[in-house]
């Protein structure tokens, strides 16, 4: 897939051309696990044209309010799944839900947001993952009808650098300026106001490592929003996320570089930490640090507390909703999640050397994070 280069220059563009170079890359697909991808690539990028070509039709959806936005910004394997689950069950919160990330256009309606044909063909969609690595959805649970994360409505965002192998776009990525930042992260914004034009809530509720990439422009584009930053034991949750990001790639190639997942997960685990330990003192009040071993001890409490932290009103109705789900979840099967460092790779002493300061950092927020050894 090639960027014409008669396209007007931006971010956005730059970013698109330096990801469709990099799976290009020789050796890294055959021909037609390439053209697989270039035409997942092109799903994306027609999915934003249809929101753009309705924000051109309708500009009022510029005006939606995006009231109190709660957003979870924890790095992937934290317990922001269920952390996620447990706060969409509140009435009041517009989470979006996975068939609407992947297929925005036109923008839900009340009256048949549980009977859209758009379910279906999500449906369909997850059934292809399951056929192509059985693992992903017992590794992180997907379903159509379910909140899922916001980094499929965002332009560019640490995600793709997971689900295909381009390490020249995660160079790219992390790299960008403020400025540029806050431009791609403003186009999330339109997309929730989008979402919200017909189904709106009294708050929106998302959950993507993304927003942790996005924090030095975050509160420029959301300057109410209210951050929950999940953190748990690195030696844990790189290697786990490197696990999933192998079932991620099989979908588009049986050969997967172990190696480099490695090296790219563990540096994006540093980038976002670096951001987060960067995240502006003037704003602390609208962060709350949660450890992951807290959260799964005690869900319930936890989202108490940072209902309470942040002014959310907590029904009973929600703590009865909330109740009732984690029974629902403790009845389920269990699948063991078996993965190592060394398979990607890297060793605990490597993840601890990347890891020093944020272990220093994070310990008088929400205590030591080593040894949080719960498998999710």
């Amino acid at each position: 897939m090639r960027v014409p280069e008669d396209v007007p220059q931006n971010v956005f563009i730059e970013g698109l051309r330096c990801l469709a170079a990099a799976v290009a890359s020789e050796g890294r697909y055959d021909s037609d696990r390439l053209a697989q991808l270039q035409r997942d690539l092109l799903l994306r990028i027609l999915a934003d044209l249809k929101v753009a070509r309705d924000v051109e039709r309708h500009p009022e959806i510029a005006a939606v309010p995006v009231n109190r936005p709660l957003l979870i910004a924890g790095f992937g394997r934290t317990g922001s799944s269920l952390l996620h689950h447990l706060l969409a069950l509140d009435p009041n919160a517009r989470t979006p839900l996975l068939w609407e990330l992947w297929h925005v256009s036109p923008p839900p309606r009340p009256e048949n947001r549980s009977t859209d044909p758009r379910i279906d063909l999500a449906q369909r969609r997850l059934e292809a993952f399951t056929r192509a690595d059985p693992a992903i959805l017992q590794i992180h649970p997907m379903a159509a009808r379910a909140p899922d994360e916001c980094h499929w409505i965002m332009r560019h965002s640490p995600f793709l650098p997971m689900l295909y192998e381009a390490p020249e776009y995660w160079a790219w990525l992390k790299q960008l300026d403020a400025s540029e930042l806050e431009e791609l992260y403003a186009h999330y914004r339109l997309q929730a106001q989008y979402l919200q034009l017909q189904c709106s809530g009294r708050h929106w509720v998302s959950k993507a490592t993304a927003h942790l990439h996005y924090l030095p422009a975050l509160f420029k584009v959301f300057p109410d929003a209210s951050i929950v930053r999940l953190h748990r034991d690195p030696c844990e949750a790189v290697p786990s996320l490197c696990s999933l990001v192998a079932s991620y790639r099989r979908l588009f190639s049986p050969r997967v570089n172990h190696d480099e997942i490695g090296r790219t997960i563990l540096d994006m685990f540093a980038d976002n930490m670096k951001r987060s330990m960067a995240a502006p003192d003037d704003r602390a009040g609208q962060i709350i640090d949660i450890q992951f071993t807290d959260l799964v001890a005690e869900p319930v409490a936890t989202v108490k507390r940072i209902y309470a932290r942040f002014g959310y009103p907590c029904s009973a109705a929600f703590e009865t909703e909330m109740v009732r789900y984690l029974e629902t979840q403790r009845g389920a099967p269990k699948w063991r999640h078996a993965y190592a460092a060394e398979q990607f790779g890297l060793s605990r002493e490597i993840v601890l050397e990347r890891s020093a300061d944020y272990m220093a950092w994070v310990k008088p927020r929400c205590g030591e994070v080593a040894d949080a050894a719960v498998a999710m």
